[in-house]
């Protein structure tokens, strides 16, 4: 599957950031290792980015993959609150529901198979 995102109305530290973040997922793929990355994206200052993804505004995935949002404290005695998406839950949750679809199909046609 291909994607394509693009990013307008970001500053060009917010760019060099979101780069530097798809180059070390590149760089964890290649290593074969994972890690949570992040970003930080603060909404209520100057980070308002337009996105599109395949020319389309994005969309959330609402799916049951457990809870997102957590708090962390981080270097300091405060907590930050964080949003933890992990596609891995996705790819269950999205197995399951074509393993279901395919459960119904196979109902519906009388394979057993």
């Amino acid at each position: 599957m291909n994607m394509n995102v693009e990013f307008s109305n970001i500053s060009e530290a917010q760019a060099k950031a979101l780069e530097d973040l798809f180059a070390v997922w590149n760089l964890l793929a290649t290593k074969q290792k994972g890690r949570w990355t992040a970003f930080f994206a603060d909404g209520s200052t100057t980070f308002k980015p337009i996105i599109k993804v395949d020319g389309k505004d994005p969309e959330r995935f609402l799916g049951d993959i457990g809870p997102r949002w957590n708090k962390i404290n981080k270097d300091t005695e405060e907590e930050d609150e964080v949003y933890f998406l992990d596609y891995e839950r996705i790819e269950s949750v999205l197995n399951g529901r074509n393993d279901q679809n395919q459960d119904i199909e196979q109902e519906n046609s009388g394979d057993e198979s």
